[in-house]
């Protein structure tokens, strides 16, 4: 299917756009912290293709606080004014995903600056992670992990083809979200408001 994928979780971001499974727009970028001008900036460059958009990927965090809302903003204004369907896709469990189908062990790593990094583990296969935190200072190396770690160097820890394979998987056995649970999930708790639980998407 057509689709559009957005990633804003860090400065590790990413726009990918596929017609006719022909991924026909792929761009990657280290954010400046200016989310908001660069999604628009990218977007105007395939907005021509919006009506052959048949859904929207959108990760959802851990990441920025400021910048996962930017993302998930921006996907939810265009699904909505072109009656686009949308999915939400867990950061964490993108960048594991190669693993989780593997059935391999493995802990995800997202920055969340001021030396922060949030954390999840994945078990056996599961699409859920059995435990997670966000650590300070800390340093994550090793074939035990995956995502931003210390030695990811220029390597995009997102690519395309993780987001597809999440997105295919949530779509076949939980079909695609509903606008109003598009909803951030955030490393720490917001001193603003108290955050939904982040993986109810994926419980029985």
């Amino acid at each position: 299917m057509n689709h559009l994928f957005l990633d804003t979780s860090t400065n590790n971001s990413s726009m990918f756009l596929s017609i006719e499974n022909e991924l026909v727009y792929s761009k990657t970028w280290i954010s400046e912290n200016n989310h908001s001008e660069e999604i628009n900036k990218y977007f105007s460059e395939i907005k021509n293709s919006i009506d052959q958009i048949q859904y929207i990927g959108v990760l959802v965090g851990p990441g920025g606080f400021n910048s996962i809302r930017i993302g998930i903003s921006f996907s939810l204004a265009i699904s909505l004014s072109k009656n686009i369907k949308i999915v939400s896709l867990p950061t964490h469990l993108v960048q594991a995903i190669d693993s989780v189908l593997e059935k391999k062990d493995i802990i995800s790593v997202i920055q969340c600056g001021k030396n922060m990094k949030s954390w999840a583990e994945f078990k056996s296969g599961n699409f859920e992670p059995i435990n997670s935190g966000i650590t300070k200072d800390k340093i994550y190396e090793g074939d035990k992990y995956c995502g931003e770690i210390n030695n990811l160097g220029n390597k995009n820890p997102r690519p395309y083809n993780k987001i597809l394979e999440t997105s295919k998987h949530i779509i076949n056995n939980y079909g695609y979200t509903e606008p109003e649970n598009i909803l951030p999930i955030y490393a720490r708790e917001p001193s603003i408001s108290i955050p939904k639980e982040p993986y109810k998407k994926f419980n029985n």
